[in-house]
């Protein structure tokens, strides 16, 4: 039986919202406690209605600054916070899918998402991104969840 390995390499992603900053302190902090690498990443999405083959490229240009400055306050909130990362990402797409990729291209040991919870009618009607991450990762992952209030 092979032992399981401690997280060396984490990849936290993060949109903005409550759960992602919950998910990028509690990231933070383990990989802080640990002198893990933490990398974050945000996914600017980019759709079937949203996508560059059908958009000028003022349009698209404008996506991309629009996306780099939503990490670019992230990654401001979570300094803020106390937390560093290692490294930086920003793509575009599917969240599940560019979180799985990057996960593969960095290694990572370890991802970490935020979740917002939803009545069950919504995770079968939207779908979920955390299930589809869970299902597909190449490593473990960490759903983090808002404290309740």
């Amino acid at each position: 039986m092979a032992s399981a390995k401690f997280p060396m390499r984490i990849l936290v992603a993060s949109d903005g919202s409550g759960p992602s900053d919950t998910a990028v302190r509690l990231a933070g902090s383990l990989a802080a406690s640990t002198g893990s690498e933490l990398h974050v990443l945000h996914v600017a999405l980019v759709s079937r209605y949203v996508h560059p083959d059908f958009l000028s490229e003022v349009q698209v240009q404008r996506i991309k600054d629009e996306a780099q400055e939503r990490l670019d306050a992230e990654i401001e909130r979570a300094r803020e916070a106390g937390v560093e990362f290692s490294e930086n990402h920003l793509r575009f797409g599917r969240a599940d899918g560019e979180i799985i990729k990057v996960a593969e291209e960095i290694g990572a040991d370890l991802i970490v998402i935020g979740n917002r919870s939803g009545d069950a009618m919504s995770r079968i009607l939207l779908g979920s991104d955390a299930e589809s991450i869970v299902r597909h990762a190449p490593c473990a992952v960490l759903v983090a969840r808002e404290p309740e209030t």
